[in-house]
């Protein structure tokens, strides 16, 4: 019998659009007093053909700031948008300054009408391996911020969807979770009636102090436990909620730089340091009593991350240091080998750069960063003995190959590898493509080269020239790298 995939239910996954190319596309074609109604529209579209794929059982309802998909049958649809509007307006009130609006068009907010649905949409967002119990997810995608519920009761619902708007709002900061789950606990009890505030007995406090005193704060810190199941997700939340009170009662008035510059990678440590004048160790002491309180990054991939975040802010031998323990957990992570390359690179230690470099490839041949750092150090280096213009071509054209040719730092390197070998046609030729491509605040350092290679004369990465961007592992946290050869 003819076999026809459409008609097989879950044979596809839930549609997810690529937000980065849709961006693209309306940037490029959609004038920018337009982009508002555009992004209305492709809110619509998207939700007709999630609806589509979930068997038509949804509908779409607007209201000021937001668009509820729910099951056509649910009764509360207009009190629950109700209820979200003026808790959108509690919650923007409470935070002021640090709310933020990154999604793009009206906020949609999935209400989904079983758990099975709620479990088949989250499952990608959640960090692998993870379960965890959650009556609701503010899901980040590329950039698009979306809500997702779990179909609780009524009051249940609208307390988690509080929850779930408090992070859009705060969506577009760089906050630890534990930080981010205090912030938003803490503007979802102003949004909700005294009566359901937050409240700590001497029972509850013994609690939470020895399961955390058995476990240690790793967990806590880095965001795992809040993703874990029973005890400790619990345990998380309530910590969160009771650091995050000392903080209001110790702090009211730095509380916004606090926020505004702490960071998932390091925990907010050097946040709190710079801020209030104190670690996270001293904060958790406050409610814990002296322990081993420190942030330490659980495993190699953690400590890359926290030292790509140093290496973004030119903190070279913190940097290093962390890449060193990222390669003493895990010998075989190339993407130490490559950040390490960078920060040595900077230090203008090019011959250990290269030999970084040279690692991060034999670990994973199809590092396009590695084989982009390598072929830059090897056609752009001030050190005549470090050059190696063909060795460069070759990386370089590697490079292009692994992303097809399509990213514009990799174009400038291939630009600046056949300047070094005198082929100055071809320099030309990818430079202009690689100006084409770069994003604006890049295409001045483009043009620049760009002026060279039209004298035939090839470029040189003097020192003090600005850092290109660090790679992150996993990229859940840390932003993607933008560039790497400014």
């Amino acid at each position: 019998m003819p076999i026809n995939l459409s008609e097989i239910p879950g044979a596809f996954h839930l549609p997810r659009p690529n937000w980065d190319v849709i961006r693209d596309w309306i940037d490029a074609r959609v004038p920018e007093p337009d982009r508002p109604a555009a992004w209305t529209e492709v809110a619509h579209q998207w939700l007709a053909i999630l609806n589509e794929a979930l068997d038509s059982r949804y509908h779409t309802t607007p209201s000021t700031h937001l668009l509820l998909f729910a099951p056509r049958d649910y009764e509360h649809t207009h009190a629950l948008l109700n209820f979200a509007e003026a808790g959108l307006a509690a919650i923007e009130d409470a935070l002021g300054s640090l709310t933020g609006k990154i999604w793009l068009g009206p906020l949609a907010v999935l209400l989904f009408a079983d758990a099975e649905a709620y479990s088949r949409y989250t499952a990608p967002f959640v960090p692998e391996g993870e379960l965890f119990q959650s009556g609701g997810l503010c899901l980040r995608q590329r950039g698009h911020v979306h809500i997702a519920l779990h179909p609780f009761p009524l009051d249940a619902l609208r307390r988690s969807m509080l929850h779930e708007i408090t992070h859009a709002c705060l969506a577009h900061l760089t906050l630890p979770l534990w930080l981010e789950e205090g912030v938003t606990q803490l503007a979802e009890e102003v949004a909700t009636s005294p009566w359901a505030r937050f409240a700590l007995d001497r029972e509850s406090a013994t609690n939470i102090r020895s399961f955390w005193l058995d476990r240690g704060l790793q967990d806590f810190w880095w965001g795992q436990g809040f993703y874990s199941l029973g005890e400790t997700q619990r345990h998380s939340y309530q910590l969160a909620q009771i650091l995050f009170h000392f903080l209001v009662a110790d702090h009211r008035r730095k509380l916004p730089d606090l926020v505004r510059q702490a960071h998932a990678d390091e925990a907010g440590e050097s946040a709190a340091q710079a801020v209030l004048g104190q670690g996270l160790a001293e904060l958790a002491a406050q409610f814990l009593g002296t322990g081993p309180w420190e942030p330490v990054p659980p495993d190699a991939p953690s400590f890359c991350r926290r030292g790509a975040l140093y290496l973004s802010r030119k903190q070279f031998d913190q940097a290093i240091a962390d890449f060193n323990s990222a390669i003493q957990l895990d010998p075989k992570f190339s993407n130490a080998y490559s950040n390490r390359g960078l920060a040595r690179n900077h230090l203008l230690d090019y011959a250990a750069a290269a030999a970084d470099y040279e690692q991060a490839i034999d670990l994973n041949p199809n590092d396009l960063y590695a084989h982009n750092d390598l072929a830059w150090l090897l056609a752009t280096c001030p050190d005549d003995e470090r050059r190696n213009g063909a060795l460069a071509l070759h990386h370089a054209n590697r490079a292009c190959e692994l992303n097809g040719f399509g990213q514009w730092f990799c174009l400038g390197t291939l630009a600046a590898a056949y300047a070094e070998v005198g082929d100055f046609e071809e320099a030309r030729t990818w430079a202009r493509e690689s100006l084409r491509l770069a994003p604006a605040e890049e295409r001045p350092a483009c043009s620049e080269r760009l002026k060279l290679f039209k004298v035939q004369q090839p470029y040189r990465d003097l020192p003090n020239q600005p850092l290109p961007a660090p790679k992150t592992p996993g990229e859940i946290t840390s932003q993607p790298a933008s560039h790497r050869n400014s």
